[in-house]
């Protein structure tokens, strides 16, 4: 060795333990990896994450019988229970699918991500050519007897394929480049993007747009990209809701709701008049007058305002809050995530359900324009409870460290040892690096 060479040994913060491996970096020369890597300790079972998605379902059942009973008496031959009785299917089939994401290791879903998103797009494509249409949209596609949405599935395995793309490219820093880091992922997202606007389902395209932002954000994309495909995406869907007429008559509807309260305004009016109705305490558990009729899809995307007109400001506050719990522990189940793809598919899932949550609270107090998507584990919906479902499992996974059981294995394994775990945008941890001067 000719002179002094700067070698730089990154070290972890106080209050977490470097089980094992430190990396080191000598500059002017390429990373070097000892035997052992830093990394993160598993948060184990997360049993307030599972008791949060619990109470939501629970509200979600009470909430889907009160808010159908008079649409079930209306079109079912007055069987008030045929809307709570699919409903509590669909809790069964969601409670399944949480287990199967709970037992099954959520680092296999990195080699199903690309084949299942070819999956997704073939059904998309699907059912533009034979799907169901309700209510002026085709977003249902029935095999075998049962009718589901695609788009619905697509959430979970565009989180896949992200967090799987990205951290491939987090580890070479690749995604720090145009090319390679973000115009690939966009041109997914313009794909899937552009069939689910053929249904039309809009806020779906736009509740991806925001996981493809945020996805690449914290992988370590450079802001500057990300600005600037931010800027072009909003000009691409200020052009959609310009040149397509109904979405034009949404927009004005948003924008003067008194003046179109009986045409186009009329499902957004109402559903405001429900929340103002309710006060602070609400008017009682059942005792909503505007699901009489008044409010189209009381049980689905407008549950929220049945439950302003029931429960009150204070009912609406617990469920915002108990989605705020939600997040927070599905955060802190991504921080401590054992390796970059658990930690990006984690924050994917926390990005989908918060971003569906805020969406919807906006549709229902008039803050946004109406989209059509539900309220998870509230809602009343099949899909949609599966999906979330499906990824409340997987994320409980990532925070027991992707096993069946609650053991964890010795941290020095080979399958971890040696990683180079690249700082990204998303790194909260600080850390602290020392300097040490070697000599011939």
């Amino acid at each position: 060795m000719q002179g002094d060479t700067e070698i730089h040994v990154q070290q972890a913060p106080s209050g977490f333990e470097l089980d094992g491996p430190t990396r080191v970096m000598i500059d002017a020369a390429p990373v070097v990896r000892s035997k052992e890597a830093l990394v993160h300790l598993p948060v184990g079972m997360d049993w307030w994450l599972l008791a949060t998605v619990f109470g939501l379902a629970t509200m979600g059942v009470v909430m889907a019988y009160s808010a159908s009973v008079y649409l079930a008496v209306d079109k079912f031959g007055g069987n008030e229970v045929f809307f709570l009785t699919r409903h509590l299917r669909y809790i069964v089939v969601g409670f399944v699918a949480l287990m199967f994401g709970l037992h099954f290791p959520y680092q296999a879903w990195r080699k199903l991500a690309y084949p299942m998103l070819g999956v997704v797009i073939a059904l998309l494509i699907l059912t533009l050519l034979v799907g169901e249409t309700r209510n002026r949209a085709t977003r249902w596609l029935l095999i075998a007897g049962i009718s589901f949405q695609p788009s619905e599935i697509g959430k979970f395995f565009f989180i896949t394929y992200l967090a799987c793309s990205l951290s491939k490219k987090a580890m070479t820093n690749s995604i720090r480049t145009f090319h390679l880091g973000l115009l690939p992922h966009f041109i997914v997202w313009a794909l899937v993007f552009g069939l689910c606007m053929k249904q039309p389902d809009l806020g779906t395209g736009l509740v991806l747009g925001v996981l493809l932002f945020t996805m690449t954000f914290m992988a370590g994309a450079r802001i500057a990209y990300l600005l600037f495909f931010g800027m072009g995406g909003s000009a691409v869907l200020m052009t959609f809701l310009i040149n397509d007429p109904m979405r034009s008559k949404r927009l004005m509807a948003f924008l003067e709701p008194l003046a179109h309260r009986s045409a186009t305004a009329y499902q957004l009016f109402n559903g405001k008049l429900a929340v103002a109705t309710g006060g602070l305490f609400g008017q009682g558990l059942g005792a909503s007058r505007q699901k009489l009729g008044f409010i189209p899809e009381a049980h689905t995307d407008f549950v929220l305002s049945v439950i302003g007109e029931e429960l009150g400001v204070i009912g609406i506050a617990l469920i915002a809050f108990a989605f705020v719990f939600l997040a927070y522990r599905g955060l802190r189940i991504a921080l401590h995530a054992r390796c970059e793809f658990g930690r990006l598919l984690a924050m994917g899932i926390v990005v989908l359900v918060s971003a569906q949550a805020a969406i919807n609270f906006g549709v229902v107090l008039g803050l946004l324009p109406t989209k059509g998507l539900t309220l998870p584990f509230v809602s009343y919906g099949g899909s949609s409870l599966m999906v979330m479902s499906l990824s409340m499992g997987v994320l409980l996974n990532i925070g027991r460290g992707g096993r069946a059981d609650f053991s964890w294995p010795d941290v020095g394994a080979s399958q971890f040892a040696g990683r180079d775990r690249r700082p990204s945008n998303a790194r909260v941890m600080q850390r602290h690096t020392t300097e040490t001067r070697v000599s011939p």
